[in-house]
């Protein structure tokens, strides 16, 4: 479209030449024939190029929405990913936080409850008292127990020769003792 306008103006002033032409002489006009043809058929192809101009511009602008909806997009995938990173985030010190007030609490109650040990204990007659070991338990440990509960002078010694043990010998879970009453 933009080319039109100069080939127009250069076809009007070669048709008064070849109007000339054609009233002097046959080889000129022929020339001229040429001429325009050439012309015109210049014409033709600036009228393909503008509209494949206009085609590719149509596409550009069809890919530059496409790109502004494509970086909305990705913005609000963005946004959404980090507001659930935030969310997630509170969520475990949430969890975080409620375990360690139970573990807390857990603690607490394990404070508060009295030694169950010496109460699992089972008199004998004027030998003294019989001691089921529980996980964690050492001659040392029950003889501190029994001591503060029963207002008793044992020692771990003490307990090793009523016991017949051998120094260092390991105590087994639910293996019985007997704690001697003196």
């Amino acid at each position: 479209m933009r080319l039109l306008l100069p080939l127009g103006a250069i076809l009007f002033l070669v048709s008064p030449c070849s109007s000339q032409a054609q009233s002097g002489n046959p080889a000129a006009s022929e020339d001229a024939e040429m001429e325009r043809r050439k012309i015109l058929k210049a014409a033709d192809q600036v009228d393909r190029v503008d509209q494949q101009v206009d085609q590719i511009q149509s596409r550009v602008t069809a890919l530059e929405q496409l790109l502004t909806e494509l970086r909305q997009q990705s913005q609000s995938l963005k946004e959404s990913l980090a507001n659930a990173a935030a969310k997630s985030s509170a969520e475990r010190a949430a969890l975080l936080e409620e375990v360690s007030k139970m573990l807390a609490e857990r603690k607490e109650r394990e404070k508060a409850k009295p030694a169950e040990k010496p109460a699992a204990a089972k008199t004998t007659e004027k030998e003294g008292y019989e001691h089921v070991v529980a996980k964690g338990d050492t001659l040392s440990s029950i003889a501190q127990a029994y001591n503060s509960q029963y207002q008793l002078k044992l020692t771990a010694e003490s307990i090793r020769e009523a016991n017949q043990l051998a120094k260092g010998a390991p105590l087994k879970v639910g293996q019985k003792l007997l704690l001697p009453a003196k």
